[in-house]
């Protein structure tokens, strides 16, 4: 999958890219005006070189949060299904072993969010955005 087109505009010309915005999910054009690039959506949200990057990562770490807090919400409500007698639908060993499951899944998304942080820092004093391994 390409992110850019193969033919980047120049002069005020807009292309389609692969990518969505990540605010709305809407099909991003980027535009090259000089040495600004700015990418965009209908919906008219727009984004630097920089900002788009921030937002993606920001966007990926929340949607990887909400499965995390979904396997956990799903491991307790099986859970208690079964300590309350409401198993029967799948019976209690199924039930005991979709808990486990989903405990395990959350507990690797955890560990992927917490091992792979954005490679972002702000560097002290000036508020500069660095992008690169910190």
């Amino acid at each position: 999958m390409d992110g850019l087109p193969e033919q980047f505009p120049t002069d005020g010309r807009t292309a389609f890219t692969g990518l969505v915005c990540p605010e709305c999910s809407g099909n991003l054009v980027v535009s090259a005006q000089q040495d600004h690039v700015f990418f965009h959506c209908r919906v008219g949200h727009t984004f630097g070189i920089v900002e788009l990057v921030l937002a993606k990562e920001s966007a990926l770490e929340t949607a990887v949060w909400r499965a995390v807090f979904s396997f956990e919400e799903l491991a307790a409500l099986v859970a208690d299904l079964d300590s309350h007698g409401l198993a029967d639908w799948c019976g209690p060993d199924n039930c005991r072993a979709r808990k486990e499951l989903a405990e395990e899944q959350a507990k690797r998304l955890r560990g992927i969010i917490e091992a792979d942080r954005p490679l972002t820092e702000r560097s002290p004093g000036n508020g500069e955005i660095r992008m690169g391994p910190s």
